[in-house]
């Protein structure tokens, strides 16, 4: 009878080990397995002038370079496309980042973005960049319908040094946080901080797609703002908080 006891636990500790970790971790990767310097991947789709660098990483020996140009042409991005993600209703995401001069001011610009299909049929992107200041702002644009809003903080970008960034998507909230070495810098449902829409044909709300594709990288989306140089490493989604 002990030893029945014995294999039930140890079966139940088998399973929860399997199911917790499966649930937890989505996708990871840190850029250790590409060898050739024009970074390509069956998972990454690649647009602009993306790189595997050995000159800056945060961990192991390499991280991925984006260098932009002016204008949304001249972007630099890296987007995945993962059935996980597209079925779930929330997900954290995080990486270590290196910018080496953020945009000037008036620019806007975006580092971050999910974009899919909503309940309501339009298509919408839900982005992280910012605009004023090289503070950072969340933004919301679609197609099928004009809105284009935005949220800014009053927290600036790190320059010149790797920092931590961490992100909350919810499509059933219709949340979104950001944290930048830790500390919240943002999140949509919290405050009104200079919060608006250039047009209104959703009635001023964020109405969140499946996140169909995840997208990385920079883009600056007028021009004059010159060239960005941006580092990434150790990308990972997942349904709970990373540490």
């Amino acid at each position: 009878m002990k030893n029945k006891s014995t294999f039930y636990i140890i079966l139940i500790i088998s399973l929860c080990l399997i199911s917790c970790n499966s649930n937890k971790v989505l996708f990871s990767d840190n850029f250790e397995a590409y060898t050739t310097n024009k970074f390509t991947s069956n998972i990454w789709k690649v647009e602009g002038d993306v790189t595997v660098d050995t000159t800056k990483m945060f961990y192991g020996k390499q991280s991925i370079r984006f260098k932009s140009g002016e204008g949304y042409a001249n972007r630099a991005f890296i987007t995945l496309q993962n059935p996980i993600l597209t079925n779930i209703e929330a997900f954290y995401g995080a990486l270590k980042m290196y910018v080496k001069e953020a945009s000037p001011d008036g620019i806007h610009w975006t580092m971050i973005q999910v974009a899919g299909k909503t309940p309501r049929g339009f298509y919408a992107e839900v982005r992280y960049g910012g605009q004023y200041d090289k503070r950072l702002m969340a933004n919301y644009d679609t197609k099928g319908i004009k809105t284009d809003c935005w949220h800014h903080t009053v927290f600036k970008i790190p320059e010149k040094k790797w920092f931590s960034v961490q992100w909350y998507m919810n499509r059933k909230s219709n949340n979104m946080k950001l944290w930048i070495e830790g500390i919240l810098v943002h999140e949509l449902n919290a405050n009104n901080l200079q919060k608006g829409c250039l047009n209104n044909e959703n009635n001023q709300e964020w109405t969140f797609p499946k996140f169909e594709l995840l997208t990385l990288g920079w883009v600056d989306y007028q021009t004059n703002g010159g060239e960005r140089e941006v580092w990434i490493d150790d990308v990972k989604l997942s349904t709970t908080m990373i540490k």
